[in-house]
């Protein structure tokens, strides 16, 4: 989707305009004036001849261009007039629109119905919309604010897009006071046509943006969205405050994967796997913010630090914080609570010189000799001195602090409020260059539905056509040879589980103990096993083993997620499992598999013996691409999933169509 017109448009018609101050239609038109922006400026007004010092028209069909696909719109009307001016953009060739206007599908069934008429216009005429329901957007770049949001008229190496205007309208605003600014910001409203993916290749590819900072409270398209970040995310941050993630009372699912991974779960799994710095605050957002504001974050963040201090107790707790957030301290340094500036320049200057790539976190606390403002200047000398070094600073109190406090945020030093702060800035960018340098890019899957029904032994069948073992499994009352003990299982839609229906008797010893346990189970179950989808399968019993489970749940936006963990009737009581993207390569296996709680049992804890983890790799990987190549399946449990010294083998199986 091109989008050049869109954030560079050679004229901007304002729908809406007027002499009324107090107009939304108004404060965008002034926005536009006062960016700089030097294009031509179309301000339309049925009545008024003049607005804002500009010759106003009465139509959009009346503005003296020759094209009119190089004109932005800015729809700035009560909603029940924007169809028809859509309509009017639709034949008069012009392709670049925002939708200020409110009044729309978050307004109810009515506002649902005018939204689709515009999306059927949309499509029609290949339209690029931003909204509704929307702030607009601000080029600081190309010093066009098409919004009625203020910021910053310099530009900024950050772009912003954010679903809430207010969100994004308060971030701006606290950049603006901590004498930052933003390249773009771009409020994304109701998401009717464009979203985070339409923009997403743009800043990509733009040289002013260095990294991309997005809210958001749905994502349409997550697939889409971790093919885009995981190809972003190697050359610059893409940072993620999704809201929702704490979600309760989730839809209780037909299967164990479906009660553990939906919502929320399945959203962490597809931002991790994007590559994506996920901020789970606002407090994370700004900490973050701050770091990137100094230069030295360009080639990445360390994982290990030293700390400089005049305050043993803030040391101590700024430490605790680094274990807290698995960070490496290399060193603390107090320089004892009666330093003044020179030791405190002397001390970081000592610091700086030797060839480290650790960070250096600044601590300072108000006390007798104490020169908070002379040491703010020396910090500020050092910092220009050593640009590849990052120097955080946090410089606890109040009045006594609030001189030198300011000195660094003008010199764009990285300040925070609290030690904690800072460190847990430095934990959600560390390392994210290193490691999205390794990340695969994500693909989409285009696969397309196979079947529309698969029945219990179909699904064996197909686990086998995976190379995924399975126990031998046979029919009750077919002439198939059986190997006592044997496990009788009541199988089928009524039997999802099965446990709870008293459908599973173990270790039955002979035959004649088979036939009594089929009787009872006909018997406990004699409604619904008249439906011929339920049947009785023998399988044989299964000793010295760890059960796991191993499923996946298809997520409406990003597909299925796999989930492995602690298997067996406990699986949803005790938890022990890890969700991840279900597009497992050899790599990505191994890591999932060491990262397991019971990890150290597969590998042979305390003398015990070593279960076939390579063996599980590949059932991982071969599970993982039947999840993506049958879409059709929306649920699919292996549960127990037997792993045993020298094979993996499906126990039991289960998947929802």
């Amino acid at each position: 989707m091109k989008l050049d017109y869109f954030f560079k448009p050679l004229g901007v018609a304002v729908v809406g305009a007027s002499n009324d101050q107090e107009k939304i239609g108004r404060q965008v038109l002034d926005n536009i004036i006062n960016s700089g922006y030097r294009g031509q400026i179309y301000p339309i007004n049925l009545e008024e001849k003049k607005i804002a010092g500009l010759l106003a028209f009465s139509s959009l069909d009346k503005i003296p261009t020759k094209k009119f696909s190089s004109v932005l719109v800015v729809i700035a009307i009560p909603a029940k007039f924007v169809v028809a001016e859509i309509e009017k953009c639709g034949r008069l060739g012009i392709k670049n629109i925002i939708i200020i206007s409110s009044g729309f599908k978050e307004i109810g069934a009515d506002g649902l119905i005018r939204e689709q008429e515009v999306l059927a216009l949309a499509d029609k005429y290949h339209l690029n919309i931003l909204g509704p329901n929307c702030l607009g957007f601000i080029n600081n770049v190309s010093r066009l604010n098409a919004s009625f949001g203020s910021t910053g008229s310099a530009s900024g190496r950050i772009a912003l897009l954010s679903q809430s205007g207010a969100i994004g309208s308060a971030v701006s605003d606290w950049l603006k006071g901590r004498n930052l600014n933003l390249g773009y910001f771009i409020s994304l409203g109701n998401k009717m046509v464009l979203d985070e993916n339409d923009f997403l290749p743009y800043l990509a590819a733009d040289k002013n943006t260095e990294a991309i900072i997005i809210y958001l409270e749905d994502i349409k398209d997550g697939q889409k969205f971790m093919e885009l970040v995981s190809r972003i995310s190697a050359k610059k941050p893409v940072i993620v405050l999704k809201a929702g993630m704490s979600e309760r009372g989730s839809e209780i699912a037909k299967s164990h994967t479906g009660a553990l991974a939906g919502g929320s779960a399945a959203v962490k799994a597809g931002l991790e796997r994007s590559g994506a710095v996920i901020a789970e605050s606002l407090e994370d957002l700004f900490g973050i913010l701050l770091l990137l504001q100094a230069k030295a974050t360009r080639n990445g963040v360390s994982n290990s630090l030293q700390i400089l201090t005049n305050a043993g107790g803030l040391a101590v707790l700024s430490a605790d914080e680094v274990s807290r957030q698995g960070l490496v301290l290399s060193d603390s340094h107090d320089i004892y609570g009666d330093a003044d500036a020179i030791r405190y320049e002397e001390s970081l200057s000592k610091l700086l010189k030797q060839p480290s790539l650790d960070s250096i976190l600044v601590l300072l606390t108000p006390q007798t000799s104490t020169e908070p403002l002379k040491t703010a200047e020396a910090i500020v000398k050092l910092s220009k001195k050593y640009p590849k070094r990052l120097i955080l600073v946090s410089f606890l109190g109040g009045e006594a602090v609030q001189k030198a406090v300011e000195l660094m945020f003008e010199s764009d030093l990285p300040i925070f409020d609290y030690p904690e702060q800072a460190l847990r800035a430095i934990k959600k960018l560390s390392g994210w260059k290193v490691i999205n340098k390794e990340l695969t890019p994500f693909k989409k899957s285009t696969a397309t539905p196979k079947s529309t029904s698969l029945d219990y032994l179909s699904l064996f069948k197909l686990l086998k056509q995976y190379r995924i073992p399975v126990v031998k499994t046979i029919r009750y009352g077919s002439n198939d040879p059986i190997s006592y003990p044997v496990v009788l299982k009541a199988v089928g839609p009524d039997f999802l589980h099965k446990t709870d229906k008293k459908a599973v008797i173990l270790n039955l010893k002979n035959r004649l103990e088979l036939e009594k346990a089929a009787a009872g189970v006909y018997r406990s179950n004699k409604r619904i096993m008249q439906n011929e989808q339920n049947y009785l399968i023998v399988q044989p019993q299964i000793t010295d083993s760890l059960e796991i489970i191993l499923g996946f749940k298809r997520d409406r936006s990003f597909g299925p997620i796999l989930l492995i963990g602690l298997g067996g009737i406990y699986a949803e009581i005790f938890k022990e499992f890890k969700l991840t993207v279900a597009d497992l390569n050899q790599k990505k296996a191994n890591e999932l598999i060491s990262s397991l709680p019971f990890y150290p049992i597969l590998a042979g804890a305390r003398g015990k013996k070593k279960y076939n983890i390579e063996q599980l790799v590949d059932v991982l990987i071969s599970f993982s691409r039947l999840a993506a190549e049958h879409p059709e399946i929306a649920e699919f449990d292996i549960n127990p999933l037997f792993i045993k010294e020298k094979e993996s083998l499906a126990g039991d199986v289960r998947a929802i169509i």
